[in-house]
């Protein structure tokens, strides 16, 4: 491997002998300690790191060592959201990739081994976008716009898969608000509205990083997000417990009628609306329907505030509007026609995520049949179905399952 040994050590603590450890025990040993998860209970990236260390100039060829040693120093990075633009470090982002980019060498580009949550094409994405998230954060685009071209060359970003996020944000209205969730989401968007300049009037907005301290505040300074709260108010925003109640977002555009929505608006998560809840909350109420809110499809609904009675379907995202909406099959069927075949033999299989992410197109395609079904519209349904199969075949798109748009996210 031309790469293996160009990774240095990365915790500065005193050396730890495992050399008469088998590796495989020790492999076995630091993926248990990153997998914990007990109420209470941390891993302790630092000294798995340091195990995996070992492992990887023992087992220099063993893929799953490489992988766990890219994660266990990407988490040493960055432990979290919260600390992207704090502890993030280019050393260690650039460790994190070499380690991927091993693991990925030695399968041929294609980890069928064990995961934490992310194939390493997207690990690779996440760590050069959390450092490019880190330098717009101070003010250096340049750096930033490096990062995110580094997340190409490297193997971070598929074309293909790219295309598909320039879908996402065509079927928003100029100057819209685009709420996703998840690192894909964040990290493709940031690529192509920074390096390729693709729709830079969408202003995206990852709702996980919306409960950091952070990154709304980071949003408002850049003039892209309204709250009623003061600075400090902002700043001390957290969690709230919350009963089922009454909520409102009003309406003062003139393009719709006089309404507002008003929704029983329950928990989202045990008892509580999260810190990000409340600011989507405060921010929908601030925005009075001025610019048009989309939602990306696979937002879970209770991230939506579940507000799924006034989304409208637009194939791969749902636009809020200020009254309960009636689908429109023949509007929805006209907009998937615009949505791309896929390439035969294309490198976006080797990676479970996109994979995950495409399967939106056939999700999609589901969605306007049930619509078109409900309205009585057998044929058509039919004929949606037929399409979809035609379109993305099992060869070309792996079937996996629908996600619920009504339950809880995980």
């Amino acid at each position: 491997m031309r790469r293996i040994f160009n990774i240095c050590c990365f915790i500065l603590l005193p050396f730890c002998v495992f050399a008469q450890q088998d590796p495989i025990k020790l492999l076995d040993r630091a993926k248990e300690e990153m997998k914990r998860s007990g109420i209470g209970e941390q891993p302790d990236y630092v000294a798995a790191g340091k195990w995996l260390e070992d492992v990887v100039k023992a087992l220099p060829n063993n893929a799953e060592a490489w992988y766990y040693y890219g994660c266990a120093i990407d988490r040493y990075n960055h432990k979290d959201g919260e600390s992207i633009v704090t502890t993030t470090n280019e050393a260690l982002t650039e460790n994190t990739s070499l380690a991927f980019e091993n693991c990925l060498q030695i399968t041929n580009d294609k980890y069928t081994g064990d995961i934490l949550l992310l194939d390493p094409h997207t690990k690779l994405l996440a760590a050069w976008g959390a450092q490019a998230l880190y330098y717009l954060f101070q003010n250096n685009k340049d750096s930033a716009d490096w990062c995110l071209k580094q997340a190409l060359v490297r193997g971070g970003i598929n074309r293909t898969v790219a295309n598909y996020f320039k879908q996402v944000l065509d079927e928003c209205a100029r100057g819209a608000y685009l709420f996703t969730t998840g690192d894909m989401y964040t990290y493709y968007l940031l690529y192509v509205q920074e390096i390729e300049h693709y729709r830079q009037d969408v202003t995206c907005v990852d709702l996980n990083l919306l409960g950091t301290k952070w990154y709304p505040v980071w949003l408002r300074q850049k003039e892209m997000l309204l709250f009623s709260y003061n600075p400090e108010d902002l700043d001390n925003l957290n969690h709230d417990h919350w009963d089922t109640k009454e909520a409102v977002i009003p309406n003062n555009n003139p393009s719709y009628p006089d309404s507002a929505i008003i929704w029983q608006l329950k928990p989202t998560k045990g008892g509580m609306l999260l810190r990000s809840d409340r600011l989507l909350l405060n921010l929908l109420q601030q925005n009075t329907f001025t610019k048009p809110v989309y939602f990306a499809g696979d937002v879970p609904s209770n991230m939506r505030l579940f507000l799924d009675d006034y989304l409208e379907t637009k194939g791969l995202t749902d636009r809020l509007l200020p009254y309960k909406t009636l689908e429109n099959e023949a509007e929805l069927s006209s907009r998937l026609k615009r949505l791309p075949v896929l390439p035969a033999g294309a490198s976006y299989l080797n990676n479970k995520d996109n994979i995950q992410v495409l399967n939106n197109y056939r999700f999609a395609y589901t969605t306007a049949a049930i619509i078109a079904s409900q309205e009585g519209q057998k044929d058509e349904a039919l004929q949606l179905i037929e399409t979809a199969e035609r379109k993305y075949p099992e060869n070309l798109l792996p079937f996996l399952p629908m996600p619920p748009k009504n339950g809880l996210s995980s």
